[in-house]
């Protein structure tokens, strides 16, 4: 080889060195992010079950026709909002059991019409069923029957004003969007949550600021969620208690009777009406009171113990249940919220309590007893008789 050529070589390959780095950097780079991608969709595939394949074939508490809507819709979004990632049947359905128990003590044809209809309160700011803005009358009385004001209707509960916009729906194909149906209803929730904007409702932080928007309330938006989280934990046989929330076994009443040493100033039957009277007639006096409700209930007006944890552990070691499913009508129940007060609802039977809080923030509201754990997400303790020695 003639030192031209040489030296030509040379130079060539201290050119060519820089480049076949940089290319090496640049296939690494597009290795590394290919790697990390496919891992992120993994993580975030697992975080949640999806709409597609995801949805059991039956679940307690929901019928067929109601369930099927919940699906269809969960699908129907994917092509009508792309930019809406992440609906699924379930947080469809968190809505529906909110708003109307998913239209439970209806009847529902086939193709999803409600019978008889679902309207709310008047919205004429009164206060009652916590309304307290006036929504004058928008359609003329054709949706809600209701010339003067608007009320909110269906099994999803719109106002006829946000129905008639873009968020009205035709879910069931039959030309009509009837917020009274089922499957327009549920296409009309999806559509409606997902907004027309990039979300990702996989993210609980995403999916807590699109319930905020179906109705703005801290509470309602917890227990949404809390009803859609449970339902993502269902295998596809949907098994879970019969009558409950999904996600915490079933209470059932038990035995009633008292130690000799419980005396209040009113009796079991007066502290459940007292109570059940206070769901419907009540103010917004018990935030974050619960022990003061449950005194109050058997009519004192404290209960001489600052937090609901202490108050079970220091009952007597006999009239402590520590996780028995079988509480007696009138019994207190605890749970353990991860906070220092913790929590004590009132038992009315049929797996039903009294509760502050949960639905309504300040209100008492009855709900199932397994809602404390599966919208709170706490630890159910026990139950004990209704024992107040420092009472007063």
């Amino acid at each position: 080889m003639s030192p031209t050529a040489k030296t030509a070589l040379t130079i060539g390959s201290v050119l060519l060195a820089p480049l076949v780095f940089v290319v090496g950097l640049l296939i690494l780079f597009i290795a590394a992010v290919a790697s990390g991608a496919s891992g992120h969709e993994k993580e975030s595939g697992a975080s949640v079950r999806g709409p597609a394949g995801a949805a059991p074939s039956s679940v307690s508490g929901i019928g067929p026709v109601v369930l099927d809507a919940y699906v269809k819709a969960a699908h129907a979004v994917t092509t009508l909002r792309p930019k809406c990632k992440g609906m699924r049947w379930s947080v469809i359905a968190g809505i529906g059991k909110v708003e109307s128990g998913h239209a439970s003590g209806r009847t529902l044809t086939a193709n999803g019409d409600v019978a008889p209809k679902i309207y709310g309160v008047r919205l004429n700011g009164s206060g009652a069923g916590g309304n307290t803005s006036v929504h004058g009358d928008t359609d003329r009385g054709a949706l809600d029957g209701d010339t003067l004001y608007d009320r909110a209707v269906g099994p999803m509960q719109f106002i006829p004003a946000t129905w008639q916009g873009p968020s009205g729906q035709d879910g069931n194909g039959d030309g009509v969007k009837d917020p009274h149906n089922i499957f327009d209803a549920a296409q009309a929730t999806a559509v409606y949550l997902c907004g027309t904007g990039s979300s990702n409702l996989s993210d609980d932080a995403q999916l807590r600021k699109s319930v905020l928007r179906y109705n703005q309330s801290g509470a309602y938006a917890d227990e949404v969620i809390g009803h859609a989280h449970a339902y993502d934990q269902l295998d596809p046989s949907g098994s879970g208690p019969a009558g409950t929330s999904p996600g915490g076994a079933a209470f059932h009443d038990g035995a009633a009777g008292w130690p000799a040493s419980v005396r209040n100033p009113r009796s079991t039957a007066g502290a459940i009406g007292w109570a059940r009277q206070e769901t419907t007639g009540g103010g917004r006096d018990w935030y974050r009171a619960c022990l003061a409700f449950v005194a109050r209930t058997y009519g004192w007006s404290y209960s001489g113990v600052q937090y609901a944890v202490d108050h079970y552990r220091q009952m007597p070691v006999s009239m402590r249940h520590d996780r028995d499913r079988t509480p007696p009508p009138g019994a207190l129940m605890y749970w353990d919220t991860g906070q220092r007060a913790g929590h004590v609802a009132l038992y009315l039977g049929g797996g039903k309590i009294a509760s502050n809080d949960i639905r309504r923030s300040g209100y008492i509201d009855v709900v199932n007893a397994t809602d404390i754990e599966t919208v709170w997400g706490a630890t159910y303790l026990g139950w004990a008789p209704p024992y107040f020695p420092q009472g007063g």
